[in-house]
């Protein structure tokens, strides 16, 4: 059984397509991408979900909802360093769209997510039909793309903007590098060259995964040859001049991921991105990438051709103290397998190996090499995708030409099979984005639900009872709140008689919340320090830990009672500018406030001491 293509016809010699082959793919691509706005163009009506749209977006009406677009852009661009996410590209486009719709309206962003994912589209058609000149394939795979429900939530979340964008420059990236690689004139080389370079800092400014983009230029530049058909895809492999031409091009790409590599890393230390509790170095951190990074990849095949249960973020693989046997076997299995299977595509059909290599170079900013943050995420391979799609289109053609009704059959049921359920799950999981409520309802059912689940649908029913003017509504609100947080403590607390996991940090912080509102100091500063204990060191604990305090020392009647509880709020409030701001200036009104801390903890009694409010969390406790 060969998989390789046949050579291509004479329409697509150095002669040139024909005018109607040029307008077919036109037509094609421009009908793809208007089935992809089809497609998700109710999400467009949808509205925020509070899970880093608020926090990233609508808290920022500094950057994208300033007087003029011109004071937004330089807010972007100047005034607004470090935050937490600096791309540059994508935070424009969002600006734009709060210029044109209104800061406010998530309209606006999720249309704008709608538009570039057909354009995506379009264009992951053309970039195949340019490379390897088989429309079937082409269509084929671009198909495929367009209906993966992997997709939906990078298109349907408006966090998802910087996923589309990388993946556009991306591709254009790739389309130009494909007329360079075709172009006989050298001044039309170093053009198409240089726009390559431009679209591939325009992608690396709108995501930082783009930083390994340069391996998949390489590749697509050695390789082209396999995958046109000019040479066999198992013929030699041309180490030659050409392969240190396109290694002496790709340095330049490199130094620029390298430089763009250390300011963002700058840039996340400084918000102190870094520090969320991951202790394993050296041996241990590379034995939990081998045991966890290989069930990770599988995890995306999977859900790539035959989804279920999609996810925010899934709960499995995850870090364990000890890993079972069977995960050892399965993981070392998995490395093995994908190393022998490489070197095999290498050698018998590097027009393959192009799509696995090149997965896998996609795919190296997720595995944690370096910083250990979500294992899995489906916006992680909206763009690598393809690269799978490619893989299994091929291998269904090729099973589709055999003799053996049995594997034409079998490639038919496989080809259906993928068609139903990814459109299934792709109608049913974008209705879920719809608001915060039905997304995190949702990730309730799920069979393995995840504790942020809990933890985000708590905190919308906190947002909508904070801006509701009606007490009763407040009390229904807060009421809903407090049963989402009690449910999650349930499910993840299940032994109540040893201590709760640190996976409950959050819905004990959110607990403190409902007690304090329901008038409950005492419980309220138990829970919190308790949610301390489980997460040490995060800064909204301690903001929240020093007016509660404050709180308390105002209410206190016995004086050294509210000296105690003056002094452990300033230094709550002390360590939460230090937790928060790093080595940045804390803003005047936090100063202000810290002010007023200070003060309020000298005139409580006696002169304040910084180690007081130790014995005074611990009296709190008991």
């Amino acid at each position: 059984m060969t998989l390789s293509p046949p050579p291509l016809s004479s329409a697509s010699d150095g002669r040139g397509p024909s005018r109607l082959r040029r307008c077919r793919g036109l037509i094609t691509a421009l009908l793809l991408a208007v089935a992809a706005w089809v497609l998700y163009l109710p999400s467009a009506r949808y509205g925020f979900v509070d899970y880093d749209d608020v926090r990233i977006l609508k808290d920022h009406p500094e950057l994208y909802g300033q007087a003029s677009l011109s004071a937004d852009l330089r807010a972007i661009f100047t005034t607004c360093f470090p935050r937490e996410e600096p791309l540059l590209v994508r935070d424009v486009t969002w600006a734009l769209d709060s210029r044109i719709f209104g800061f406010g309206n998530a309209f606006g962003y999720h249309l704008g997510n709608v538009l570039l994912h057909g354009i995506v589209v379009a264009l992951m058609f053309g970039f195949l039909l340019g490379t390897t000149g088989r429309y079937g394939f082409a269509l084929t795979t671009a198909l495929a793309y367009l209906i993966l429900a992997v997709h939906t939530e990078p298109v349907a979340w408006i966090m998802g903007r910087k996923d589309i964008l990388s993946a556009l420059f991306m591709l254009l990236a790739l389309c130009v590098q494909t007329r360079r690689l075709m172009s006989k004139s050298l001044l039309g080389q170093c053009g198409w060259y240089s726009l390559t370079l431009a679209f591939f800092v325009v992608g690396l400014l709108s995501k930082i995964s783009v930083l390994t983009f340069p391996l998949l230029l390489f590749l697509h530049a050695i390789l082209l040859p396999y995958l046109r058909g000019d040479r066999p895809p198992d013929a030699p492999f041309l180490w030659g001049r050409a392969l240190a031409r396109e290694g002496l091009l790709l340095a330049p790409s490199l130094a620029i991921s390298a430089l763009t590599y250390i300011w963002y890393q700058r840039t996340l230390e400084q918000m102190g991105i870094f520090d969320r509790g991951y202790a394993a170095h050296g041996l241990a951190h590379l034995w939990n990438l081998l045991m966890v990074d290989p069930l990770a990849l599988c995890l995306y095949v999977r859900q790539t051709l035959l989804p279920s249960h999609l996810s925010v973020l899934y709960t499995w693989p995850a870090l364990k103290d000890v890993y079972p046997a069977s995960q050892i076997a399965v993981a070392l299995a998995i490395v093995a397998t994908s190393g022998a299977a490489s070197v095999w595509l290498f050698r018998r059909h590097k027009d393959l190996f192009f799509y696995c290599a090149a997965f896998l170079a996609l795919m190296v900013p997720y595995l944690n090499l370096v910083y250990v943050g979500i294992w899995a995420a489906d916006r992680y391979v909206y763009f690598s995708s393809f690269c799978l799609l490619a893989l299994v289109s091929t291998l269904a053609g090729a099973a589709l030409k055999q003799p053996h009704p049995a594997l034409r059959l079998g490639a038919v049921i496989a080809s259906a099979l993928f068609v139903v359920v990814n459109g299934f799950e792709t109608l049913s999981y974008q209705r879920a984005w719809r608001d915060a409520q039905t997304l995190w309802q949702y990730h309730l059912a799920l069979p393995r639900p995840s504790p942020t689940a809990y933890e985000n649908l708590a905190a919308y029913y906190y947002a909508v009872a904070s801006a509701e003017p009606d007490a009763a509504r407040v009390a229904l609100t807060v009421k809903k709140m407090s049963v989402v947080v009690e449910a999650g403590l349930t499910e993840f607390w299940r032994d109540r008689r040893g201590p709760p996991p640190p996976a409950t940090s959050y819905l004990f912080f959110l607990k403190s919340i409902i007690q304090e509102v329901t008038g409950e100091p005492e419980e309220a500063l138990s829970s919190l320090l308790t949610s301390d204990r489980l997460r040490p060191r995060f800064d909204a604990t301690n903001l929240n830990l020093a007016r509660l305090y404050r709180k308390l020392a105002a209410s206190a009647s016995d004086p050294q009672q509210r000296h105690t509880y003056a002094c452990a709020a300033r230094d709550r409030f002390t360590a939460y500018i230090r937790l928060a701001f790093r080595s940045r200036p804390p803003p005047p009104d936090i100063l202000q406030e810290l002010g007023s801390i200070e003060s309020e903890c000298a005139s409580a009694g006696r002169p304040a001491d910084a180690n007081e409010a130790g014995p005074a969390e611990k009296r709190s406790n008991r």
